[in-house]
């Protein structure tokens, strides 16, 4: 009779085999098809893999269920078979591991959300239902793995204690630095894993043998046994498939000297095979010496910090006057130069630079904002969206703008892309507002999303956008204080088109300390307002103002700056300034704005 896996790893290093789904694909299976269900569809081929891995010396059999929960498998429109899938493949595992070995009921993440889990209870539900499943199909234990979010894992850890009455073992994706993509510490993770009631806690996927060997080096004591299941080193692309170029000696390595800092569950992630793990036998049973690793010590920090920017310095002293241009879709860069140079001229306190506004592309904002300031010296504002870039490419964007001397910035979601028949675009969405904001503060404090010291000190002004124009004005207000929190220091609004509004502003907004500058964007003809107010996202434009707009006539453009004006000299006083978003550049209507506040040179 199989004792239990924790008693075993009390006492000893136990083998776990290597990865599933590299070998699928391998033997044909296309990379696009459900390999969970292949439980059902193609048991031999499911059973040859375990037998392979059992042949090589694993003495821990996972199932064929990484992805066999009910959202995941709902893509394929398989949710009805979960239960059947999921018994099925602890069923095949089983079969080959014998009395033996130990069968690992596998289960990961749920992979992207969209609106069709929302509640903590319902995540919980869906953990549940397929870890008893696997319970009753043969699995000795629960093997959580691959989860890059620990209150996901929290949430599934949740679940499966709450449904099964087996060992639960719940593995992490670090980084290179031993941190998970949110910044969490290993150790940290681990503690409140423990804490939750995890019975093992460890580390698979995302990295390699050498990393993952450096993460466990640093941990010290864990309260728990120790997994470390890492990937063959990292991939590289080669047609529809990952190739991993680490040889199985290497890996097995590295990976047994985890076992001389207190690993005592060892196996390979992907782009580990039979080979790997028969490697990894070996290593172990001839007393594989230690690989030192000697991290380089960490740059500290200069206690030397950033000097505000002449923004944040206005902010604070007065009022300012804000004006947006919009990088153009070509590369005749001439005329916003031009109406840069005599808005700066004018004496504008800053010139805003917008991110491909509605997801149409456009000339480089940050390109442009460091253009516009060489040419004029103005000050500049870099809106910066969460929809283009993943959260790699952000951090390399935002130590351009450090390193650029552009430290102001609007964060923002970014409007989602539209798709034609002919096109496929989609946002990244890594980021949205708040964790932007998030990720800058971090930047000021001298370390980037993984913790790493950024050597040289940074003071970015961030700025946060506030839509008055909703139903909801209390929920908009919510998300100003949290944005508060994330570090945001002021804010600018979508634009505003009546008295009523700015007064519904000012009532929500008495406690909210941040400076608040109102977006003002006169309209350019009756047309102009009209599609603004029917397409345009986060704008309203009262009845009145719109039949005003088309009374004028040929001379739209000029009442639209009157109508501006209006409410312009009504909200001054109350606010920490202005915003204007003149349409289409049309930066003269900006201009006999800044002319009638008075706030225009001569």
């Amino acid at each position: 009779m199989r004792r239990n896996i924790l008693e075993a790893l009390r006492e000893r290093v136990v083998v776990a085999d290597g990865a599933m789904g590299s070998l699928l694909f391998e033997r044909g299976v296309d990379s696009a098809s459900c390999y969970d269900a292949l439980n059902l569809t193609d048991p031999a081929l499911v059973r040859s893999i375990h037998q392979a891995y059992a042949a090589a010396g694993a003495e821990v059999v996972e199932t064929n269920t990484f992805g066999a929960n009910r959202v995941k498998l709902g893509r394929f429109d398989l949710a009805h078979r979960m239960r059947e899938i999921n018994v099925r493949g602890a069923e095949l595992a089983r079969a080959e591991a014998g009395d033996g070995r130990w069968v690992a009921g596998a289960m990961g993440p749920l992979g992207r959300m969209g609106e069709d889990v929302v509640e903590p209870a319902e995540v919980e539900g869906i953990f549940a239902e397929q870890a008893r499943a696997l319970v009753e199909g043969g699995a000795d234990f629960i093997m959580l793995e691959t989860f890059a979010s620990l209150t996901l894992l929290l949430a599934a850890l949740r679940g499966v204690k709450g449904s099964v009455d087996v060992p639960v073992a719940a593995q992490m994706v670090f980084t290179q630095r031993g941190r998970t993509h949110s910044g969490r510490s290993a150790r940290e993770c681990f503690e409140a894993l423990i804490a939750a009631g995890a019975d093992m806690v460890g580390l698979n996927c995302g990295i390699g043998p050498k990393n993952a060997l450096e993460v466990v080096q640093g941990l010290g004591p864990v309260g728990a046994p120790l997994s470390v299941l890492p990937n063959a080193g990292f991939p590289e692309a080669a047609g529809d498939r990952l190739m991993y170029a680490s040889s199985p000696e290497y890996f097995a390595r590295q990976t047994a000297a985890c076992a001389s800092h207190g690993a005592r569950l060892l196996g390979g992630c992907c782009g580990t095979g039979p080979e790997h793990i028969a490697a990894l036998v070996r290593a172990l049973d001839a007393g594989s010496s230690v690989v030192h690793v000697v991290a380089s010590a960490p740059q500290e920090q200069e206690s030397r910090t950033a000097a505000p920017t002449r923004l944040a310095r206005r902010l604070e002293e007065g009022k300012v006057v804000l004006v947006e241009l919009d990088p153009p879709k070509h590369l005749d860069v001439e005329p916003v130069l031009a109406a840069a140079q005599a808005l700066a001229a004018a004496g504008v306190d800053a010139i805003t630079i917008a991110e491909n506004p509605l997801a149409v592309p456009r000339l480089s904002n940050i390109v442009l904002a460091g253009m516009v300031r060489a040419r004029t010296g103005a000050e500049v504002v870099v809106h910066l969206t969460g929809r283009d870039r993943n959260l790699v490419g952000m951090q390399s964007t935002i130590m351009g703008l450090a390193a650029s001397g552009l430290h102001n910035v609007l964060a923002v979601t970014g409007d989602p892309p539209s798709a034609g028949s002919a096109e496929r675009v989609s946002g990244v969405y890594d980021l949205r507002s708040m964790e932007l904001m998030s990720l800058l503060a971090g930047f000021n404090q001298g370390r980037n999303h993984y913790g790493d010291a950024m050597r040289l000190p940074v003071n970015f002004c961030i700025g946060g956008a506030f839509n008055p124009n909703t139903r909801n004005m209390a929920l908009q207000v919510g998300r100003m204080e949290k944005k508060i929190a994330a570090g945001a220091t002021h804010f600018l609004t979508q634009p505003v088109y009546s008295r009523a509004r700015v007064d519904e502003i000012l009532a929500a907004t008495a406690h909210v300390k941040a400076p608040i500058v109102l977006g003002i964007m006169p309209l350019a003809s009756h047309r102009n307002a009209e599609f603004l107010h029917n397409e345009f996202p986060g704008i309203e434009i009262p009845v009145e103002t719109r039949d005003r707009m088309a009374r004028a006539g040929d001379n739209g453009q000029q009442e639209g700056i009157d109508i501006a004006w209006e409410l312009l000299e009504y909200a001054w006083p109350h606010f920490a300034g202005v915003y204007i978003i003149p349409p289409f550049n049309r930066h003269a209507m900006a201009l006999e704005l800044m002319r009638r506040l008075g706030r225009s040179r001569p």
